[in-house]
């Protein structure tokens, strides 16, 4: 057989190649952890972006950071600690931008910074440091079967959080004076808010790492926003560009080597990148 018919029977193979990794129960938790974690990320972005709260993304995945350290370090569940410290942070800042004791972006840079250097610290002490790749960019095989309940117990209260509270949310993120006023109770619903953010960030960043779960919070909203005009085709296509970007991102970080956090990335980017010279043209 030359070069050539094998170069061939490779291509016609290729697809059912691909689904030889299914049989790994490492891979199949992963599309799991996935279908559950990437819609949601991008909803609770298109809000923060209403709010002009992005930033508050990046604060919590550098406090995820720090959790992930910390878990390292003390040898515990890196999961649970990541949901308790993502929660007591993201109350911290709401409570410390509802009392005016610090400006918004103040609190949130204190955390930020503070989540970085301490994470550094504890994983100098804890002597792990092979573990930061995975930690920073996300892993296949980060996630365990205890993992997987908790992710999944953790997406379902912040779907039915969505479920429950949008409206009040898009209202807030419109005129949160106007809010107030038609009888919502603001300061609940920023609290719940910014809880629920927590929660979502900390059951995705074992997937797609500290520094890479907020591209997955903003990138598709930002791309759903050159294609659509309308909040609810926006928040659409944020999901599909999210699922879709997902799941082939683990293909490339099983065959490639890469990350799975920086895999799905650059596919994010890719779509982004489109989406801007469409519109440009358009």
């Amino acid at each position: 057989m030359n070069i050539w018919a094998c170069y061939i029977l490779n291509i016609l193979f290729f697809p059912i190649k691909m689904l030889e990794i299914f049989e790994l129960s490492v891979i199949k938790r992963a599309f799991l952890v996935i279908t559950f974690v990437a819609p949601l990320a991008p909803v609770f972005g298109v809000f923060l972006l209403l709010r002009r709260y992005a930033f508050f993304a990046d604060t919590l995945a550098h406090v995820g950071f720090l959790a992930l350290a910390l878990s390292l370090f003390f040898k515990i569940n890196s999961l649970v600690l990541l949901i308790l410290l993502s929660l007591i942070v993201s109350i911290s800042v709401e409570q410390l931008r509802a009392k005016d004791r610090l400006p918004a972006e103040g609190s949130l840079s204190f955390f930020l910074y503070a989540g970085v250097s301490l994470s550094v610290v504890f994983i100098a002490l804890s002597g792990s440091t092979g573990s930061i790749m995975n930690i920073l960019f996300g892993s296949l095989s980060t996630v365990t079967k205890e993992d997987f309940y908790l992710i999944l117990a953790g997406a379902l209260i912040c779907g039915a959080f969505l479920l429950k509270y949008h409206k009040k949310i898009l209202n807030l993120c419109i005129d949160e004076e106007i809010a107030h006023a038609s009888g919502i109770n603001t300061t609940e619903t920023k609290m719940l808010f910014a809880t629920t953010v927590a929660l979502s960030i900390s059951i995705s960043i074992k997937t797609m790492g500290a520094l890479l779960i907020g591209a997955l919070m903003i990138i598709p909203p930002l791309t759903a926003m050159q294609l659509s005009k309308s909040l609810k085709t926006t928040v659409i296509f944020s999901i599909i560009i999210s699922l879709f970007s997902s799941y082939t991102g683990i293909f490339l970080s099983f065959y490639s080597g890469i990350p799975l956090g920086a895999s799905i990335s650059t596919i994010l980017i890719f779509f982004f990148l489109i989406s801007t010279v469409f519109k440009a043209f358009k």
